[in-house]
């Protein structure tokens, strides 16, 4: 691991979900995989802790409090989460998961290049293959600081 995160360095603290894009690597095509409204937290902690929460704008509750396995697998295909360690290495961000929706992701190394202009994180993947589409891509996110 890297060294502590700076106090006050401006990432530290909530953010919000702006845009969630993804860029397919063979077609070149873009899309919103998780639809142009999709939902997100993320918290970057002082101490290099992140977790972060995504939902498809299109997400509905289960008809009783018990999903059926039918609910239970669009529940599971429309959500990304997870929380671990982060740390900053220049203008990258290095995420390694402890807990995860995904138990592939536990134990990974998961790294972006990111940018803070102001109340603006605009983070990009690098090439990966796509939890929601399956497709080889790039992601952006832009994030927006929570009031």
């Amino acid at each position: 691991m890297s060294e502590p995160i700076e106090p006050g360095h401006p990432i530290i603290g909530t953010w919000r979900l702006t845009s969630f894009t993804e860029e397919n690597l063979q077609t070149g095509a873009a899309n919103y995989p998780f639809g142009e409204k999709a939902k997100a937290l993320v918290v970057y902690t002082s101490d290099g802790y992140v977790s972060t929460i995504f939902t498809s704008a299109d997400r509905r509750p289960p008809a009783a409090p018990r999903a059926t396995e039918h609910e239970a697998i669009e529940l599971y295909r429309s959500v990304i989460a997870f929380a671990g360690r982060y740390e900053l290495i220049g203008n990258r961000l290095v995420y390694h998961p402890e807990i995860s929706w995904n138990e592939a992701w536990n134990g990974t190394t998961q790294e972006r290049i990111f940018e803070i202009d102001r109340d603006c994180l605009k983070v990009k993947s690098m090439p990966v293959v796509s939890t929601v589409t399956g497709a080889s891509t790039v992601f952006t996110l832009v994030w927006e600081r929570a009031r």
